[in-house]
C-alpha cells in the first residue's frame, strides 16, 4: 500500500489515497494505526489521513485518525489533504470542497499556502479551567505570561485536565497560549492533543480555539501564532468561521508492507 508523509509545520501525518479503489468503507484497524504512527517501530506521525471519494458536488472526504484509532477532525491534517489532493491533481486547481468528520469544508490555495476554514460548533465560553472552545473538535485554551513560559511543563500540566470530568467523555486538547505577542506580532502556541496523548508540534484546530479566545478577549480578526513547528497564520470571517494557513511539506512517500 502506496503512502505520503505530509508535514504541516509540525503536525505530520502519514496520507493513503483511497479514490477509486472500491475501499470506501476500509479503514485501518487501531492496531495498524499505532503500528504505523509509532515513532520507533512504524512510519511516526501524528495520524493518518485517508482520501476518499467525494460526495455530489465535492471534490474529495477526509477521514482523520488519530494514532490510537479514534477518528476526529484536524485543522492541519485538511490543510494537508487539500495540499495533496492538488498535487495528484497536478496542481491545476486552486480551490476545493471537501467534507470531513464535521461537515463541508473549503480550500484554497493563496500565495504559495493551503487556506482551509473552519467552523466553530462552540464559541468560547469561561470554565472553572480555562476558555472551552470547539473547532471541529474540543479545546480548552488556557492563557501564560512570557515569564512563565520557560517553566511551562505541558506534559504534567496537560493530561488532567484532558482527562477532566467537567469535558467527559470526549476529554479536550489542551493550548496554552502567550497572553501577549512577540516582537513581530506572533503569539506562542503549544497544545497537548487527545489520540496522540502528547504534545504535538503544531495544532490547526488548537490554533483556531485560541485565536477565537483572542478574538473574544482582546479583539481583531487577523492573529499570527508561531508553534514548535512553524507558523500558523488565523483570519475570521465571522464569530463562527475562520479561516487557516500555514506551510505543508511532502518530505517523503513509499510503502506499506502486509503485516
Amino acid at each position: 500500500m502506496e503512502f505520503v508523509k505530509l508535514d504541516a509545520a509540525g503536525n505530520d501525518f502519514i496520507a493513503l489515497d483511497l479514490r477509486g479503489q472500491n475501499e470506501e468503507v476500509w479503514t485501518p484497524t487501531p492496531a495498524q494505526a499505532a503500528q504505523w504512527c509509532d515513532r520507533k517501530h512504524g512510519i511516526g506521525a501524528d495520524g493518518i489521513l485517508l482520501l476518499r471519494p467525494g460526495k455530489v458536488g465535492t471534490d474529495f472526504h477526509l477521514t482523520f485518525l488519530n494514532p490510537d484509532g479514534s477518528e476526529a477532525f484536524c485543522g492541519n491534517g485538511a490543510r494537508a489533504a487539500f495540499t495533496w489532493w492538488r498535487s495528484l491533481s497536478d496542481n491545476a486547481f486552486n480551490d476545493a470542497h471537501f467534507t470531513a468528520l464535521d461537515g463541508l469544508h473549503e480550500g484554497h490555495w493563496i500565495k504559495g499556502e493551503p487556506c482551509v476554514d473552519l467552523l466553530l460548533m462552540e464559541t468560547p465560553r469561561d470554565t472553572a479551567h480555562g476558555a472551552f472552545v470547539h473547532s471541529g473538535t474540543e479545546h480548552l485554551v488556557l492563557g501564560m505570561m512570557a515569564q512563565e513560559w520557560a517553566d511551562l511543563d505541558l506534559e504534567s500540566l496537560a493530561p488532567p485536565l484532558r482527562h477532566h470530568a467537567d469535558f467527559a467523555p470526549q476529554g479536550v486538547n489542551v493550548n496554552v497560549v502567550a497572553t501577549s505577542p512577540d516582537a513581530d506580532g506572533f503569539y506562542a502556541i503549544r497544545t497537548f492533543e487527545k489520540g496522540v496523548e502528547g504534545e504535538t508540534l503544531s495544532c490547526g484546530s488548537g490554533t483556531v480555539a485560541a485565536a477565537a479566545v483572542l478574538r473574544w478577549s482582546v479583539g481583531g480578526e487577523a492573529f499570527k501564532f508561531q508553534a514548535p513547528g512553524g507558523k500558523l497564520g488565523v483570519v475570521f470571517e465571522d464569530e463562527k468561521r475562520a479561516w487557516l494557513s500555514g506551510p505543508v511539506e511532502m518530505p517523503f512517500s513509499g510503502t506499506i508492507l502486509p503485516s
